[in-house]
């Protein structure tokens, strides 16, 4: 492998998550001289490390800027926020701050598809990557899921990389120019970490600043007037009729739902595999960022969308008896990703909710629990703050765990009802993650309904 050169001779990689030993090893091999710090005591990636480069010093715990001395570039880990003390040390001191999303745009020898959004990016990169597997190309998945970005580049060059990016990872990018880019919706996230919901918009813009093509969804106010670079071209996609002829929505033809681009017709919606109306702009999406990147859809393509039947955790249909449907949408983190689901159910819901909030504000996901659900359910450490959020709009119960609202909300749905976990919420005040706490839910469902 052709490893290039690059222009700083002394780095630190601060934080070791997967994406900090992606970036360690990057630098180790292209011959910087590294430190890597974690506050952690044992991070993740810590022994992996030692044991390949046991030269390379890892400093583990409390740091200070000393750690600074020398060095040319810090490497930052999306987990760790840009507000951070040694941060603001190495700025003072002019040093070079970046992720490992903008040393992979900086090497990056092939096309780039790049996803983000407060929710539906991870559906959304795999139908991407999906429809262009279907199309034969070879083609690298990941960024914020699956592996580490810089891990996609070998001497093998791909016909094209698909990357969902978050918002943290963004922060620190400013290099990657993909053929086309898609903001999916803007919801109020990760509050815990920004200081507005301005900020954690404008870290998700970011994503547009250098894209040859934008994929909007303008049924998102907060992406509707949204201002886009000069020399950066626009598409939209809606629930509604499309806008123009390079603009994608739906439209009935009387007998059919399609999903179009402009008027021309490309796959009835009735023939998606996926649940809820979320997920066709989910495949709207998609088939913007397909075709805006110079690919036009093919009939195998059209296949593999249509064959996709969603993610676990996403809206995943757990269990259907007694005219009840068990829906695990442990995936749903943030309210905006519940309302989704709600909005996506087209029947009545009984919901269960709650964790940890990071700081969300709940008013819109009280008005939305307001016209779809029949009952709440709520646990976790902020069930107490949601229920106050939602007042009485709804009858809302405090359970003591998923198990407990699990049996209530067996007894409490009627034929014809959804059974919604959607928390809302983040999953560690109870869980490892969401897949552990959705995996839960599974199995109770399992246990306690069949």
């Amino acid at each position: 492998m052709n490893l290039g050169t690059l222009p700083w001779r002394r780095a630190v990689v601060l934080g070791l998550g997967a994406s900090g030993f992606s970036s360690a090893q990057y630098l180790i091999e292209r011959q910087v001289d590294l430190r890597v710090l974690d506050t952690r005591d044992n991070p993740p990636f810590r022994e992996i490390l030692e044991n390949a480069y046991p030269d390379v010093p890892v400093h583990c715990g409390i740091y200070d800027d000393a750690h600074l001395n020398g060095v040319d570039v810090v490497v930052v880990s999306p987990g760790v926020s840009l507000s951070d003390s040694f941060l603001k040390k190495a700025r003072s001191r002019k040093i070079e701050i970046l992720g490992d999303i903008e040393l992979f745009a900086r090497a990056c020898p092939a096309p780039v598809i790049a996803i983000t959004g407060s929710n539906g990016k991870t559906t959304v990169t795999t139908i991407v990557s999906e429809m262009l597997k279907a199309k034969g190309l070879d083609v690298r998945v990941g960024g914020n899921i699956g592996r580490p970005a810089l891990d996609l580049i070998d001497d093998q060059i791909p016909d094209v990389f698909v990357l969902e990016l978050s918002s943290f990872q963004l922060e620190t990018t400013s290099s990657l120019r993909p053929r086309s880019a898609a903001i999916l919706n803007l919801s109020a996230d990760h509050m815990d970490r920004y200081d507005d919901f301005g900020s954690y918009a404008n870290a998700k813009k970011r994503i547009l600043n250098n894209a040859e093509t934008a994929v909007i969804n303008v049924d998102d106010s907060n992406l509707a007037q949204l201002n886009i670079s000069v020399g950066v071209q626009k598409i939209s996609f809606s629930l509604s009729c499309p806008v123009s002829d390079q603009d994608y929505g739906i439209q009935s033809d009387g007998l059919h739902e399609w999903i179009m681009r402009g008027s021309q017709q490309i796959v009835r919606t009735d023939l998606l595999s996926m649940n809820g109306r979320h997920n066709i702009l989910n495949a709207l999406a998609a088939i913007g960022l397909v075709e805006s990147s110079g690919y036009s859809v093919s009939d195998r393509m059209i296949k593999a969308l249509t064959e996709f039947r969603g993610l676990p955790h996403r809206c995943e249909q757990v269990l259907s008896k007694d005219g009840i449907t068990w829906i695990n949408d442990s995936k749903g983190t943030n309210p905006g990703a519940a309302i989704a689901a709600l909005r996506g159910m087209g029947r009545p819901v009984v919901l269960i909710s709650g964790g940890q909030s990071k700081g969300a504000d709940f008013s819109q996901f009280a008005d939305a629990v307001q016209r779809y659900t029949r009952q709440v359910l709520l646990v976790g450490e902020d069930r107490l703050w949601i229920a106050e959020a939602i007042g009485n709009r709804v009858p809302v119960t405090l359970a003591d765990d998923l198990n407990h609202a699990i049996r209530l909300a067996s007894r409490w749905a009627q034929p014809g009802d959804a059974v919604l976990f959607s928390p809302a919420c983040a999953s560690f005040d109870m869980f490892k993650n969401f897949e552990h706490r959705g995996d839960v839910f599974r199995q109770l469902v399992q246990e306690l309904i069949t």
